[in-house]
């Protein structure tokens, strides 16, 4: 996806604008944009402070971070039963943690990744 030549804060200014009474079309001029991105800017920024936009912005971020963390611990685990060798040796409660969360994730592999709630990998036929 193409980054945006204007800054969040930038955004923000001319969506501001466009609240205090300035057309649309005078705002798509001066900032060499079409109207159809600025109602895209509208849709997706309309109702939110500056400091709400940056909190959208690094919640995305982190959001980001722990998506690969879960998925590298993924691999980890589907490395791990490929070989049939614990890599570290847990108590009891763990493994059984463990093997809870190894079901779903299989069973989310069978159905494309789909499911959700706390029963989803019963749901699943082998």
């Amino acid at each position: 996806m193409r980054r945006s030549q204007f800054t969040e804060s930038e955004i923000h200014h001319l969506l501001h604008e466009a609240s205090t009474g300035v057309s649309v079309a005078e705002i798509c001029r001066t900032a060499a944009v079409t109207p159809r991105t600025f109602y895209r800017w509208r849709r997706r920024f309309g109702g939110l402070s500056l400091p709400a936009v940056m909190q959208m912005k690094d919640l995305a971020a982190e959001n980001h971070r722990l998506r690969g963390l879960v998925s590298s611990l993924i691999e980890r685990l589907r490395a791990e039963n490929e070989t049939h060798e614990p890599v570290t040796t847990l108590p009891k409660s763990r493994d059984r943690i463990r093997e809870q969360q190894r079901a779903v994730g299989i069973a989310a592999e069978k159905c494309g990744g789909a499911l959700t709630g706390r029963f989803a990998s019963v749901r699943v036929n082998p």
